[in-house]
């Protein structure tokens, strides 16, 4: 249903009848009528969606064993704090309590009223020296613009207002995502709508040029751009609300998530430029790497000879863990780990 309040708002903002993709998603999420900054926060069991600190509360056990292992001294930051389960996580594991950024005013506010260091925006956050920046499931709702490739030539998705109802038509692409398409060798797949994650690349060097990590960790749903021809949607952007899929992004604006798989070859590129050493990995792997095993056989140990709720609670780890390590679902995620030279 066509939020009518909504759409005066975009006509009174931008002074004309079409929004690129990229404007139309940033005010459906975080304007004041936007679906991260109205009535609760979405990532948790009475919100929209669980990200994996709310699956379980052993995730940030991994990355403080990352933290530990590359003897990770100065601050840690983490983008998109949502609930602070992650940030608790980390703090309890590693002792090193993180500063945390997160944009959504209702999240934000949780976070204050829980005495979290939160702020508001990359530039609200005190100059100092950061080793560690990491996020979870963050670039997936920077907002990105949508390509299509028509008989060679290159066009760019809009979102037309027509009297009060909104539909999709196609413009000529600006130049800024033409070139980003360039510089990251895409190649135009038949059918296949090519979603241009600039703004998540300016983003992550607003990061670096403000605290110049030496190390960040960056988990999302995603894929290598080789691997994009193989997936069987025309679209890889999709909506999100109750925990379930949603429909069309224009038939129900600000109401449900907008997201979309992370392009992480253009990550790579993007980090390799700025002299970082970069793997991508898969979640599954890099918390392998960095303890799953011992914690869950320690676990599943302690849960053999338990009894009544204590086994119960042992029952529930295990399970979380399960789920944060299964390749079909959480475990199959990217992760982009990137050192600096």
């Amino acid at each position: 249903m066509t939020n009518n309040n909504f759409i005066s708002y975009l006509q009174n903002k931008y002074q004309r009848d079409f929004f690129y993709f990229d404007e139309y998603m940033d005010e459906c999420l975080y304007s004041e009528f936007g679906f991260f900054n109205t009535t609760k926060v979405r990532s948790n069991k009475d919100g929209d969606f669980l990200t994996s600190p709310e699956v379980s509360e052993y995730f940030g056990f991994f990355i403080a064993n990352f933290i530990n292992e590359n003897s990770i001294k100065k601050n840690i930051l983490e983008i998109g704090a949502g609930t602070g389960s992650l940030a608790s996580q980390v703090e309890k594991f590693s002792n090193k309590k993180p500063i945390v950024i997160e944009k959504s005013k209702t999240a934000f506010q949780f976070l204050k009223n829980n005495e979290f260091n939160v702020y508001k925006s990359i530039e609200s956050v005190p100059n100092q020296e950061i080793d560690l920046i990491y996020m979870n499931e963050v670039l997936d709702n920077i907002p990105c613009a949508v390509a299509l490739n028509v008989n060679n030539e290159w066009f760019e998705k809009i979102i037309r207002l027509e009297e009060d109802s909104l539909t999709y038509d196609l413009l000529p692409i600006r130049e800024i995502n033409l070139a980003w398409i360039t510089n990251n060798n895409i190649n135009p797949i038949e059918g296949i709508e090519i979603e241009i994650q600039r703004n998540s690349t300016e983003y992550l060097k607003n990061l670096i040029s403000k605290f110049k990590p030496k190390y960040f960790i960056i988990f999302d749903y995603g894929y290598e751009f080789y691997e994009r021809e193989n997936k069987p949607y025309k679209s890889l952007i999709r909506t999100y609300k109750d925990h379930h899929l949603s429909g069309e992004t224009i038939l129900q604006p600000t109401s449900t998530d907008i997201t979309y798989d992370v392009n992480f070859s253009s990550v790579e590129s993007f980090l390799k430029i700025e002299d970082y050493t970069v793997k991508l990995t898969s979640q599954k792997e890099f918390i392998y790497q960095n303890g799953f095993e011992e914690l869950y056989k320690e676990i599943q140990a302690d849960f053999q000879k338990a009894d009544g709720m204590h086994k119960l609670t042992l029952k529930t780890h295990l399970v979380g863990l399960e789920a944060i390590n299964n390749n079909r679902g959480l475990g199959g995620f990217k992760v982009a780990v990137a050192k600096k030279l």
